[in-house]
């Protein structure tokens, strides 16, 4: 594409990444892959990010696992497992492949479950602590990785990967190093168990606790957190099925309002844009 047009699309995806994806989703999927190629892979990211399951699912077939894989390595790990089930098993397999250990780890994690129960919409990449940690020796562990700070919790666990307890970050923060975990967290920890079925942990009394909960196994060893918000998307995973609504003329007008038609045509048709007038 001309430079010109790729600043208006780029201008336009930073700003609104979700009515580019809605725009995208009405077009052909060869041109959207075509489109997205000549995008800097930050841009190409936001877009994946909003996009229907189904769409990116066929959007990764066209791509390619490598370059597929590229995109989707910085998604959370329950949007990433959503896409991948709606592959052949061979291409989730090849995606899997190219990405990075530790979301290979936890995106399997999560797809071994049904789309019907807990596990498989819990974030599966956290990073437990050993109860035999003294607090200072725990915050070195958990320093390795600057997504631990994103936790509301951090979750202990002993040699067996047994749930123990947990821990705000902030409490853990201001203990004294020498003190031992098990002699600072909580031990009642609100959890669930990653076989229950998802229309029936909406309304359960843990949630008025708190937000984040943990998903364990039946031999509770722990598999990772579920929010509030992981349960409402999946309870309305049914509308990636019926998307109408969100292509209404009212969104359309609203985009052709703020950016003008020449970007609406823009991402509409892809690489076989109409020229826009651009001069000053």
């Amino acid at each position: 594409m001309p430079g010109k047009k790729v600043s208006l699309a780029l201008s336009f995806i930073a700003e609104a990444p979700d009515a580019a994806a809605k725009i995208l989703e009405q077009s052909k999927v060869s041109e959207v892959a075509a489109f997205l190629e000549d995008l800097p892979l930050d841009y190409q990211y936001q877009v994946i990010e909003q996009l229907l399951p189904s769409f990116a699912a066929r959007l990764c077939l066209e791509m390619g696992s490598e370059r597929a894989a590229a995109i989707l390595t910085d998604l959370q790990t329950e949007k990433l497992a959503r896409i991948l089930r709606l592959m052949p098993k061979g291409d989730t397999d090849k995606v899997l492949a190219n990405l990075p250990s530790k979301q290979r780890d936890a995106c399997r994690q999560v797809l071994k479950y049904s789309t019907r129960v807990v596990g498989a919409w819990m974030h599966a990449d956290i990073i437990p602590i050993s109860m035999e940690l003294s607090v200072g020796e725990a915050l070195k562990v958990l320093q390795e990785d600057p997504e631990v700070r994103e936790q509301s919790y951090v979750y202990v666990t002993d040699r067996d990967s047994t749930l123990i307890g947990r821990i705000s970050f902030m409490k853990l923060i201001k203990s004294r190093a020498t003190l031992s975990i098990k002699d600072v967290i909580e031990r009642n920890v609100p959890h669930l168990s990653a076989q229950m079925l998802i229309e029936h942990v909406h309304s359960m009394s843990v949630w008025n606790q708190t937000d984040t909960v943990a998903v364990v196994d039946k031999e509770f060893h722990l598999q990772g957190i579920i929010r509030y918000c992981d349960v409402h998307k999946a309870l309305s995973q049914s509308k990636d099925h019926s998307y109408t609504q969100s292509h209404t003329p009212g969104v359309v007008s609203g985009i052709t309002g703020v950016y003008g038609k020449t970007l609406l045509v823009l991402l509409n048709n892809l690489m076989n844009v109409i020229e826009p007038d651009l001069k000053s």
